[in-house]
């Protein structure tokens, strides 16, 4: 009677140790530098999710109307609300540019010495992505678009092959682990198209410029994986992960150029993760979804 109570008890100790270390299996999941299949495809292609993109500066004095129209829409105390079946599925990165004027701390920080090195150059006005002729100038899903009500809600029954996921993505004060994993429901592994691009946004940006706006929301403070024309992208019809390490630039927004910003203000717990897939011939945004730290 002995020796079987204590061979149960030795089973016992056994099955919660085995148990013990499934649970910490998930936690291990994304842990790569390079990417690598954690599982098997999609059985089919799943909604589309909605990236709308604001081009604007504090120099241009169009800009705070169409940017608060765009906001409204997201302001449960508004008028304007659309939902959050809506908003849940709809992420904005607000870039800021040279245009009309130099001046705006926010792109000045991120401003390149040649064209070359300069996002908004590469972005918009070499146009291998896209072509502004002024701002304020808005893109929804890699397409040129007017600010209204329904300009995402009309995008969201369509459907594509790839769905992505943040989760597991944490912010540290200044530090992010971007843990990123991508499913698709085809083989584009022979594709050259796809780009993914992940950015860093912040909200509540506080500063007052020649336009009178005086907070900024989805800030765009720089892309997180390597290169302005995003990281080409190769999937099978598979799931695959990788992980990005991320440091907020301690002198934001000042730089080598201008250093009177002070009036800056800002909180780092605003800081946001956006990551999305665009082809690079036809500008469209397969999919799109965002992490934030609160």
């Amino acid at each position: 009677m002995k020796s079987m109570r204590f061979n149960l008890h030795i089973i016992a100790i056994l099955t919660l140790f085995i148990f013990s270390c499934e649970d910490n299996t998930p936690s291990l999941e994304i842990s790569y530098d390079e990417w690598t299949v954690t599982g098997d495809g999609l059985s089919a292609p799943v909604s589309k999710n909605v990236l709308t993109e604001f081009v604007g500066s504090t120099n241009c004095p169009y800009c705070p109307e169409a940017d608060a129209l765009l906001l409204s829409y997201f302001n449960t105390e508004h008028e304007n609300y659309v939902g959050n079946s809506i908003t849940s599925n709809w992420f904005l990165i607000n870039y800021h540019t040279y245009s009309p004027g130099r001046g705006d701390p926010m792109y000045e920080f991120l401003r390149g010495a040649t064209a070359e090195e300069d996002f908004c150059y590469v972005r918009f006005e070499e146009g291998s992505w896209y072509t502004i002729y002024g701002v304020p100038t808005t893109f929804t899903n890699g397409m040129a678009s007017t600010i209204y009500s329904e300009m995402a809600s009309s995008l969201m029954s369509d459907t594509t092959p790839l769905q992505i996921s943040l989760n597991g993505t944490t912010f540290d004060e200044t530090k992010v682990e971007v843990q990123i994993s991508i499913n698709s429901s085809r083989n584009m592994a022979s594709s050259d198209s796809l780009h993914l691009f992940i950015a860093a946004t912040m909200d509540n940006v506080e500063y007052t410029g020649y336009n009178g706006e005086p907070i900024h929301q989805d800030v765009f403070l720089g892309w997180i994986n390597e290169g302005f024309n995003g990281e080409l992208l190769s999937i099978g019809n598979e799931k695959i992960a990788k992980r990005y390490a991320w440091t907020f630039p301690a002198n934001w927004p000042q730089n080598n150029f201008e250093t009177t910003w002070s009036q800056v203000e800002y909180d780092i717990s605003n800081i946001a993760i956006i990551a999305f897939v665009q082809n690079k011939y036809t500008k469209e945004i397969l999919q799109v979804t965002g992490k934030t730290s609160l």
